[in-house]
C-alpha cells in the first residue's frame, strides 16, 4: 500500500520559513537607519515595527500550541525576540543603558544553540550592540562584556546539561524511570516509610531497567541504518499525575549517547499509533508539519514513521523514526519498523518476566520462612512466657497479619472475617506496633468499604490526598481511627480457609500501591495454605479423639482430659466419676437390628452432652458403656445429677417402625479424694457401683459405698 500523501502548496513552505528570512534583513534595515537617524523618528517607527513583528510570531505560537495536529515552532519566535530586543536597545538609550538586552540574548545563545553555532552569532550580536550604546560612547567595553559573561554562562550551563552522564540522576528519578519502563502498569510509592525488602526491590528494578533500556537502544540504532533514518525514538505514556505526554529516548546518526526524548499525548504520529492502533507515515514537505523539533541543530524534517509496539495485543508504546536527508526513504520502512516493534515488546515482556522472577526470589527468604512456619502449626503455643495460650488458627492468623505489616511498612493492619458475603463480620484479628489480637464482636460491614470489597471481590486504594470526599467509611461502622490517611483494602476468599478481607493503614498520605497489593495477595495465599494445614490438622486430631458414631470424646480422649483435670485438683476439690451402661443393649440389637441400637447409641450421646455442665466432661467408654466427670461435685450432688441423666434417658422416646421402644440405664457413682484421687482408682469403684446397680434391678444409681 503507498504511504498517505496530501495536497502540497509551494506558498505553505515559504510562508513557513518567511519568519526566520526576514529577521537578518530588518536587522540590516536597523542598521542602516541607525547610522543616518540615530535617536531619530525613524528609528524609533522601525523599533516599533520589530515589537509587533515579534508579537504577531509569538500570538501565532501560541495559537499552534492549541493544535492537535502538530508541535509548535519555537525557532521564529525566539529569532524575532531577540530582532526586538536589539531595535530596543537601538532606539532607546535608557533601554541600552540598562545592560539588559546584551544579558538576555548572550545567555538564550549560549543556552539554545551548540557552540558551532552560538559563538559566531554570539560575536556578531555582542559587536552590533557594542557599537550601538546610544549617547554614551563610554558604555561600548561594558556593554560587549556583559554579552560575553552572559553568554559564557549560559554556554556552560548547556554544556553541564547535556554532558550530565545518566548514573548522575538520583537513585530516585532512575528507579522511577526503570519502573515506568519494566512496571508501566504499577504507581511509584509515595513517601513513607520503606519496608523490608523494598530497598532490595528497587535495585533490581534499576537493573532491569538499565538492561531494557539498553536493549531498546540497540534496537533504534538498528533502525538508523536500515531506514536511512536521522533520528529514532522509543516513546510511552508518561507517568507523572496531571502529565498529558509521551516520554521515551532518542538515538540519532552520529551520537553515541541517547537523549531524552518527549511529545504531547496529542502529537498526531503517536495518536495514530496509540489510539488508531495504526501505523503512521509522511514524507516530503509535509512531514515538516509533523517535526517534533528534537533541538536547534536539527535540520529540516523530510520524513516521519511511526508504529505502534504491543504487548498482548495492547499498546506498549511507539516506534518513530524520522528523517532530515533529502533522499527518498529506503523502503519499505514500516514493515522494517513494524519487525522492530515485534522485537522490541518481546524484549520488554521477557525483561519483566525476568523482574517477576528475580523479585519472587529476593522474597524468597520471608516467602518461605512464613510456608515454613505455617507448617509447623501442629500443636498450639503461646508467642510469649505467660502469654495467652493461641490456637493454631490464631497462630496462623497473627503470622500472616504480622507478616503484611513488615511487608508493607503499614501502621496498623486487620484481618476482618465474614460468614455472609460482606454484610455482616468480625474482626478476626488486629496488629500494631504495641498490640496484637483479635476479637469475635460482631460489625456490621453493609455501611464500609470492607463489606464492598468482600462482595464484589476488587480491592480499593485509597491514597489519603486532598480531593473527593468518600462517600463511605473504609473500616466497619466504627469508622476510621483518627490520623490514618492511607488504606488498602485487599479481598480474601478461597475453597474452605478464611473469607474476608485485609485492611492496611497508614498515617502518611500515598503509602499504599499496587505494588503492595501484590504482596499482601502473597501473604494471604500462603495463609489460607496455613488454614488448609491447621484444617486438616484438626481433622485428624478430631478422628483421633472422637468416637465416630457419637461423636463423644473417645475412651482415650476422656481418660487423658480426666487425669489432667485430677491432676490440677489434687485431691484439694471434691469431683465425681459416673459410669453409666445401657440396660439389656445386646437384646435391643438382636430384637431390632444393630442400625436401631446404633440410632439408639446416638441419641443417649446427644441427651448426655446436652445435659453436662461447662467445664464437666462425657466420653463413650466402650460399645454401650459411657463415662461422665463431673467438676466440682460433691457425693450427694453428684448422685442428684445421675438421677437426672437417667431420667432423662427413661423419658426419651425411641420409635422403630411405629413402635415405641424402652431404653434405661444403670449408673454407678465414685467421688474424689473419698474413693480414691487418681483416675483408675474412680473408675474401678464408679465400676463397681454400676455392677451393684445391675444386681439391684437396673435403671438406678448407686454411689460407691466407700
Amino acid at each position: 500500500m503507498p504511504p498517505p500523501r496530501h495536497n502540497r502548496s509551494p506558498a505553505r513552505g515559504v510562508r513557513r520559513h518567511s519568519a526566520r528570512l526576514l529577521a537578518p534583513a530588518y536587522i540590516l534595515l536597523l542598521s542602516l537607519l541607525r547610522i543616518r537617524y540615530a535617536g531619530g523618528v525613524p528609528l524609533a517607527i522601525a523599533a516599533a515595527a520589530g515589537v509587533l513583528a515579534f508579537a504577531y510570531v509569538l500570538g501565532a505560537y501560541l495559537v499552534a500550541r492549541k493544535r492537535d495536529d502538530r508541535v509548535p515552532e519555537t525557532e521564529g519566535c525566539l529569532i524575532w525576540g531577540g530582532a526586538a530586543a536589539m531595535a530596543l536597545h537601538a532606539a532607546f538609550p535608557p533601554v541600552a543603558g540598562s545592560r539588559t538586552v546584551p544579558a538576555a540574548i548572550g545567555f538564550g545563545l549560549g543556552v539554545s544553540l551548540p557552540l558551532r553555532y552560538s559563538i559566531p552569532c554570539a560575536a556578531c550580536a555582542a559587536a552590533w550592540l557594542a557599537a550601538i550604546p546610544g549617547p554614551f560612547p563610554a558604555e561600548s567595553l561594558p556593554v560587549a562584556a556583559m554579552s560575553i559573561l552572559s553568554f559564557a554562562a549560559g554556554a556552560g550551563g548547556r554544556s553541564h546539561r547535556l554532558r550530565r552522564p545518566p548514573e548522575e540522576e538520583s537513585a530516585k528519578a532512575a528507579i522511577a524511570r526503570s519502573r515506568s519502563v519494566v512496571l508501566p502498569w504499577e504507581e511509584p510509592p509515595e513517601g513513607g516509610r520503606r519496608s523490608e525488602g523494598e530497598t532490595t526491590e528497587e535495585g533490581a528494578l534499576m537493573r532491569r531497567g538499565l538492561e531494557i533500556r539498553e536493549d531498546i537502544r540497540r534496537a533504534l540504532e538498528g533502525v538508523l541504518p536500515l531506514t536511512g533514518a536521522t533520528h529514532a525514538a522509543y516513546l510511552w505514556p508518561s507517568r507523572s499525575p496531571g502529565v498529558a505526554r509521551h516520554d521515551g529516548f532518542l538515538v540519532s546518526r552520529g551520537r553515541d549517547l541517547p537523549r531524552d526524548f518527549s511529545v504531547p499525548e496529542t502529537y498526531v504520529p503517536v495518536r495514530e499509533a496509540t489510539v488508531f492502533r495504526r501505523p503512521f507515515f509522511e514524507t516530503g514537505e509535509e512531514a515538516e508539519r509533523y517535526s517534533p523539533r528534537i533541538s536547534a541543530e536539527s535540520g529540516a524534517t523530510k520524513g516521519i514513521a511511526a508504529v505502534p509496539v504491543f504487548r498482548e495485543d495492547a499498546v506498549e508504546g511507539v516506534l518513530l523514526a524520522i528523517r532530515e536527508d533529502e533522499e527518498p526513504w529506503v523502503d519499505p520502512v514500516l514493515p522494517l519498523l513494524g519487525l522492530v516493534a515485534y522485537f522490541i515488546g518481546r524484549d520488554i515482556e521477557r525483561t519483566r518476566a525476568l523482574h517477576r522472577e528475580e523479585r519472587y526470589l529476593l522474597r524468597e527468604d520471608w516467602y518461605h520462612k512464613m510456608v515454613r512456619k505455617m507448617a509447623q502449626m501442629g500443636e498450639s503455643g503461646s508467642d510469649a512466657e505467660g502469654a495467652k495460650p493461641r490456637s493454631r488458627r490464631e497462630r496462623v492468623y497473627a503470622e500472616a497479619v504480622g507478616q503484611v505489616r513488615r511487608q508493607v511498612g503499614a501502621g496498623r493492619v486487620l484481618l476482618v472475617g465474614t460468614s455472609d458475603g460482606g454484610r455482616n463480620g468480625w474482626l478476626t484479628w488486629e496488629e500494631t506496633e504495641s498490640f496484637s489480637g483479635g476479637s469475635d464482636q460482631p460489625q456490621l460491614l453493609g455501611d464500609s468499604y470492607v463489606g464492598w470489597v468482600i462482595r464484589h471481590g476488587s480491592q480499593r486504594i485509597f491514597s489519603g490526598e486532598q480531593g473527593r470526599p468518600r462517600n463511605q467509611g473504609v473500616r466497619p461502622s466504627a469508622g476510621e481511627k483518627p490520623g490514618e490517611r492511607s488504606y488498602l483494602v485487599l479481598p480474601v476468599a478461597g475453597v474452605g480457609g478464611f473469607r474476608g478481607a485485609v485492611v492496611c493503614a497508614h498515617e502518611s498520605a500515598g503509602r499504599f500501591g499496587k505494588a503492595h497489593a501484590e504482596v499482601v495477595r502473597d501473604v494471604t495465599e500462603v495463609m489460607q495454605m496455613g488454614l488448609s494445614h491447621v484444617e486438616h490438622l484438626e481433622t485428624l486430631t478430631r478422628r483421633a479423639t472422637t468416637d465416630g458414631l457419637t461423636g463423644l470424646p473417645n475412651r482415650k480422649s476422656f481418660l487423658d482430659r480426666l487425669s489432667s483435670e485430677l491432676e490440677r485438683l489434687d485431691g484439694r476439690h471434691p469431683c465425681a466419676v459416673v459410669m453409666l451402661d445401657l440396660d439389656h443393649f445386646k437384646r435391643i440389637n438382636d430384637t431390632y437390628g444393630h442400625p436401631f441400637g446404633d440410632e439408639v447409641l446416638k441419641r443417649v450421646s446427644g441427651v448426655i452432652a446436652k445435659a453436662v455442665r461447662k467445664g464437666d466432661a462425657a466420653g463413650r467408654y466402650g460399645g454401650e458403656e459411657f463415662v461422665l466427670y463431673l467438676h466440682m461435685t460433691d457425693p450427694e450432688r453428684a448422685q442428684e445429677a445421675a438421677e437426672r441423666f437417667r431420667r432423662m434417658i427413661r423419658q426419651t422416646k425411641f420409635l422403630h417402625e411405629g413402635r415405641e421402644v424402652a431404653v434405661t440405664a444403670s449408673l454407678g457413682v465414685s467421688c474424689a479424694p473419698i474413693h480414691g484421687k487418681g483416675a483408675g482408682e474412680l473408675l474401678k469403684r464408679a465400676d463397681e457401683a454400676l455392677y451393684l446397680s445391675k444386681e439391684r434391678g437396673r435403671d438406678r444409681v448407686t454411689v460407691y459405698p466407700g
